[in-house]
């Protein structure tokens, strides 16, 4: 039992060590000291002044989700959508980390998630090609110049949800594949 404890500690410790390598990389002032209670405010530069998750803002939020895709990837595990939304400190997160790859079930969940990319790949973009679709109908109706400034505004917004719901449909497929051969090599090593 105590041999088990101490593996497990160890393990705690080197994905530690991997989870604050990933988020020097994805932060913005990296090599700048944080608390570590909070570590996912320190993603942003200056952090909140409060609280555990990272700054609400565009910028904030593509750090974020590039940390989390990191750890995802490198460690082959596969977050809850209760877990994205959460904040957590280091040491909760590395145990949190820890607890996923101990547990069967992330080529499932990593499964419905590209499921679910694949189904809004579809839609978002459909759906906000819809929601502003006034602005190409303006486009097309009235016969002046200005008339750009009603189409572009649409092929922006559009084009930007598309791409962002490309990478993310894309990041799922890659996460699949790598959880499936992660799966593969631990069942090598297990027999």
């Amino acid at each position: 039992m105590r041999e088990n404890q101490d593996l497990r500690t160890g393990e705690v410790d080197d994905i530690r060590g991997t989870v604050t390598r990933l988020f020097e990389a994805a932060r913005k002032k990296s090599g700048a000291p944080y608390e570590p209670e909070r570590f996912l405010a320190y993603l942003t530069s200056p952090p909140v002044k409060s609280g555990r998750q990272v700054a609400d803002t565009f910028a904030g939020r593509r750090r974020f989700v590039r940390f989390m895709h990191a750890v995802e990837l490198e460690l082959a595990i596969c977050f809850t959508l209760d877990e994205w939304g959460r904040g957590f400190g280091l040491d909760e997160f590395a145990q949190l980390v820890a607890a996923r790859r101990r547990k069967s079930g992330a080529l499932r969940l990593a499964q419905n998630r590209l499921r679910e990319a694949r189904h809004e790949l579809l839609r978002v973009p459909l759906v906000c090609g819809i929601l502003t679709s006034p602005l190409l109908v303006g486009a097309v109706k009235i016969d002046h110049p200005a008339r750009i400034l009603l189409g572009l505004p649409w092929i922006v917004i559009t084009g930007a949800v598309t791409v962002l719901a490309a990478e993310e449909y894309r990041f799922a497929r890659q996460l699949v594949a790598r959880i499936a051969t992660s799966s593969s090599q631990k069942e090598g090593r297990d027999t």
